[in-house]
């Protein structure tokens, strides 16, 4: 995989995307290192990254930035920039390299200390938290065959979650973490940017397309990034999975055309309608009381890792009979729970009878 030229696009993009981290958190206290790519093959790298003082050099793993998303790889980096801020503005060399020093400035400037890359959100590896699994279970019951026992039961399950989270908030003793969702891609259509709407406007997370470089293709896109407490996050991956799962097996059952372009005006429909589904369920809540007016700590965690958003808008698909169809699948679409067993996940729904 080792070529000079894939390393010198490498270098320009980490470069690059130095610099902008370089303003947007140190506000352009640092000064541009020397970049090196150690390895030439999987494993052969002793870390994923390295600051060394004495070239002012920022090692980073060539097979790990060419393999890994590239906002891992910015995580690593960020770290690597947390040394770098410790060696040269502060100045301190007699602490231990993850000392109390670097501890402070991760904390100041909103970086992982643990450097390595990004939080690993896998059902197996992370306990699921009780509150989740009891609205999995509120989930679970809408597979009943009558719509309106189903339709209850999801807004059960969207209250419980609103009560929890308006409990959780006041206790600030949930820890924030951040996630990618979907793939990287140079362009996202209409559905994808409306089912990420879903998320951050429904399932406690916030939300943000930011720049990714795509190595292999030489390229810069982006990628939907999540941010919340650990079992918000978890509820959104869920939502976001299984909402994909659906609309695809709704596609295939209406037989509607069979391009891509197709299937994604289809599901910018079913999206738009279960996103209206979901405003209607948070006005009956509001009328009882529960609000969600956001969580402060989440708000100054996002703000920290993301200090300059821009808004930008874009354009539509057109409103033709693959999107209309999606739309009327979509209003009947109800959350359901995952089947785990032996290792995998898979998503299942209830056809309407």
């Amino acid at each position: 995989m080792y070529s000079p030229e894939l390393d010198r696009a490498l270098l320009t993009a980490l470069l690059r995307d130095w610099h902008q981290l370089n303003q947007e958190r140190f506000r352009g206290a640092l000064k541009a290192p020397v970049f090196a790519l150690s390895g030439h093959g999987p494993g052969t790298g002793q870390n994923l990254g390295l600051w060394a003082s004495s070239g002012r050099t920022l090692h980073l793993d060539r097979n790990f930035v060419i393999v890994a998303p590239w906002p891992a790889v910015r995580e690593v980096m960020l770290h690597e920039m947390a040394h770098q801020f410790v060696d040269e503005i502060y100045k301190v060399r007699d602490e231990t390299p993850h000392g109390p020093t670097f501890q402070t400035v991760c904390s100041r400037f909103g970086i992982d200390a643990r450097a390595s890359g990004a939080p690993d959100m896998r059902a197996e590896d992370a306990p699921t938290h009780r509150i989740v699994e009891r609205a999995r279970k509120l989930f679970a019951l809408a597979r009943s065959a009558n719509q309106h026992e189903a339709e209850s039961a999801m807004n059960a399950a969207q209250a419980l979650l609103l009560k929890y989270n308006l409990d959780s908030s006041a206790t600030g003793a949930e820890d924030v973490v951040w996630k990618t969702v979907g793939e990287p891609a140079l362009r996202h259509t209409e559905d994808e940017k409306v089912l990420g709407g879903i998320l951050t406007k429904h399932f406690f997370v916030r939300g943000i397309w930011i720049n990714v470089y795509l190595p292999l293709r030489g390229e810069w896109g982006s990628v939907l990034e999540i941010c919340g407490t650990r079992e918000n996050v978890e509820m959104a991956l869920y939502v976001h999975a299984f909402l994909q799962d659906t609309t695809l097996r709704l596609w295939e059952t209406h037989g509607v055309g069979h391009t891509r372009t197709a299937l994604a005006r289809f599901r910018a429909g079913a999206y738009h309608a279960f996103f209206q589904k979901l405003t209607e369920q948070a006005t009956r809540h509001a009328e009882t009381g529960l609000v969600w007016v956001g969580d402060a700590r989440v708000d100054e965690w996002f703000e920290q890792r993301h200090p300059r958003v821009r808004t930008v808008r874009s354009t539509g698909f057109r409103r033709d009979s693959d999107y209309q169809q999606g739309k009327a699948a979509g209003r009947d679409i109800v959350l359901n729970r995952p089947i785990t067993g032996q290792g995998n996940r898979q998503l299942q729904i209830e056809k309407k009878k």
